[in-house]
């Protein structure tokens, strides 16, 4: 889905957002073919991401107080020259949320946020009326709000918020689009940050369980580093499954990527849910995940027993992995489901849509 590109003069959109995320940049260079497109940043970037944009780029350092955040620059005074801003979402990022407070402002403003609390302490949407009557307080005052999904919609809905001001930009990221070749899968992959808030450990212990019950299981891949990688490598040497095992490291080259998961039946992790999800949807490999993941609500893209397995016990694991060696064509065809809803409705273009829908409409 293409965004229309208006033959007048572009609009002046500025983004102000926390951090040059790699896998934003093509949603940015997607916005930046309609819109004269710059994006405020607060951390460091490095040199490869910045060479990849097709965009203005501005970093403005910040001063953190506790959990409050300010900018060592105007921000009000720079969005004077903008006709929309859209802001990172997060009330404490003051800087931002205090632009929805300026009398008499010219430029359109719309906050863009995950649209319900959720972090690694804390499960989606899990809040109490201190943290919301915060948040709302600069929401209520804004032109628009955009959310990475459909969920936060109802709950502000019933706290009050119109839906004429609320829009969706369905999260996502990029991928190389490739054939699905069911003869060469034969592993199962797990990607991401080893944290043991994702439960990797449980995966491991599932698939401990699992080998003991039947040797001819496919191997399994980890893509990632993180603070568990030493850990979980002596316990593979432990449990005497190097040959069964694969800690890959963190892998950054996306045709290596795209290589791995074409050879994986199906992408499991325990308990989270994050971008991952619309990775390996991407290249057609269901996500096995729990109902009740972490999630900033990528996991609403996964169609139970459809596209991918959202499951209500922790016991559940090692079935699923045994399953996955006993009917292997279960899970390709849940991997087709699941590329044909990435390409069909996540994909960069449709994230950016959404985007471009919310300004066309509060402007």
């Amino acid at each position: 889905m293409e965004i229309e590109i208006n033959s007048n003069s572009k609009k002046k959109v500025l983004i102000l957002y926390n951090k040059l995320f790699h896998y934003r940049i093509p949603i940015f260079n997607i916005l930046a073919e309609k819109y004269d497109l710059t994006v405020v940043y607060s951390y460091k970037a490095n040199e490869k991401d910045l060479s990849q944009c097709n965009f203005k780029t501005k970093f403005i350092p910040i001063i953190q107080i506790w959990k409050f955040v300010f900018h060592k620059a105007n921000i009000t005074k720079l969005c004077k020259n903008y006709d929309v801003v859209i802001a990172y979402g997060q009330s404490t990022w003051l800087s931002y949320s205090s632009l929805s407070l300026k009398i008499n402002r010219k430029f359109k403003l719309l906050f863009w946020s995950i649209g319900a609390p959720a972090s690694y302490n804390r499960k989606y949407g899990d809040a109490g009326k201190l943290y919301h009557a915060f948040n709302d307080f600069f929401d209520h005052k804004a032109d628009g709000l955009i959310f990475y999904s459909e969920p936060p919609i109802e709950m502000h809905k019933e706290r009050g918020f119109s839906k004429q001001k609320m829009f969706v930009a369905n999260n996502t990221v990029k991928v190389l689009k490739q054939s699905i070749d069911p003869d060469i899968k034969n592993t199962i992959l797990f990607i991401g940050t080893l944290y043991l808030e994702k439960g990797l450990n449980l995966l491991l212990n599932s698939y401990l369980t699992a080998y003991m019950e039947d040797v001819e299981i496919p191997e399994l891949n980890i893509i990632g580093g993180g603070e568990q990688y030493n850990d979980i490598l002596e316990w593979i040497e432990k449990n005497n499954l190097v040959e069964k095992i694969h800690l890959l490291g963190p892998i950054y080259d996306e045709n290596t990527k795209a290589d791995i998961f074409s050879k994986s039946i199906a992408c499991i992790s325990p308990l989270q849910a994050g971008l991952s999800v619309l990775e390996s949807m991407g290249y057609g490999v269901p996500y096995i995940t729990m109902e009740d993941a972490i999630t900033g609500g990528e996991a609403f893209n996964i169609q139970n027993n459809v596209n991918g397995l959202r499951l209500d016990n922790v016991d559940e694991f090692k079935n699923v992995i045994l399953d996955i060696s006993k009917d292997k064509e279960k899970y390709i065809q849940l991997g087709l489901n699941a590329y044909n809803h990435y390409w069909e409705n996540r994909k960069p273009e449709d994230m950016a849509k959404g985007i471009s829908d919310a300004i066309e409409q509060t402007f």
